[in-house]
């Protein structure tokens, strides 16, 4: 009697709990998908020759070649292109970690306000170091040919020792791929003081290609670090104002007259398990 109580249909009970878990999941997927039409999952990124791993924390021979080529091609000028492509079109790309999942939101509340594109990259769980060992970047770069990309990198490093020492390379790999593309990194919105990883940013990038979020107040969601999607989207104001007055590459931001509330084409990364 006590086998036959553990056993529904034929199945263990212990089963039943699994498939329904199964099933909320799948039904929890589908619901995303379907509101977030514009958002693509990729969980291959090998598969993509985008996060290419080496020993050594070097880089990969295919992004040396693609990195290379970058910076031949800056060096032949020494300035930054136009925010905008030859027909006047302002193209963003916002890469970087999960920081991303509402500032890209407000941002293409802009996009759609000024008539520009923006494109989408979050990569979970991304530092410095992931971005800065492999050709991520160069390959968003070279697939969607932006006019002015966003960083938010730097994030999940709030708390690592010895972070000059240990990952400046990673920012100077990460700005070598950017070539002569306009850009601006936009800090980790601290809830604690960091090891340096703000200092490490700004030494690299210059204070006129660095928004300095830490120094902003948030409201955040229950695990203490992400700003909630108002913060994030008075956060995303508070950069606008910076891209449009403050930049090195200064570019019209008017602020839109209302929310849109539409998540633009996102391409979402997976950590590679080695």
């Amino acid at each position: 009697m006590a086998k036959n109580s553990q056993r529904r249909n034929g199945i263990p009970r212990p089963y039943w709990g699994y498939l329904a878990l199964l099933i909320g999941s799948l039904v929890l997927f589908s619901s995303y998908a379907l509101f977030f039409e514009d958002t693509s999952v990729d969980f291959d990124l090998k598969k993509m020759s985008v996060a290419k791993y080496a020993v050594d924390d070097t880089l990969c021979q295919d992004s040396l070649k693609i990195m290379d080529s970058l910076v031949a091609e800056a060096q032949q000028e020494d300035t930054t292109q136009s925010p905008t492509d030859s027909t006047g079109k302002v193209h963003f790309l916002l890469i970087g970690d999960s920081m991303n999942e509402y500032l890209r939101i407000r941002l293409n509340d802009y996009c759609i306000a000024n008539d520009y594109d923006m494109y989408c990259v979050i990569w979970y769980g991304a530092t410095t170091k992931q971005y800065g060992t492999s050709d991520t970047i160069a390959y968003f770069i070279n697939e969607h040919k932006p006019t002015y990309v966003l960083l938010t990198i730097g994030s999940n490093e709030l708390f690592v020792r010895d972070i000059i020492e240990k990952r400046t390379d990673y920012v100077k790999h990460i700005v070598k791929q950017l070539g002569r593309t306009p850009f601006v990194w936009v800090g980790p919105p601290n809830w604690k003081e960091d090891t340096g990883i703000n200092e490490m940013i700004v030494t690299n990038v210059g204070k006129s290609r660095y928004f300095e979020s830490k120094k902003l107040k948030y409201n955040r969601y229950k695990d203490g670090a992400h700003p909630t999607r108002e913060s994030a989207a008075m956060w995303m104001d508070s950069i606008a104002v910076f891209l449009q007055n403050d930049a090195l590459t200064p570019i019209e931001m008017t602020p839109p007259e209302k929310s849109y509330k539409k998540v633009p084409h996102t391409t979402i990364l997976q950590m590679v398990r080695e």
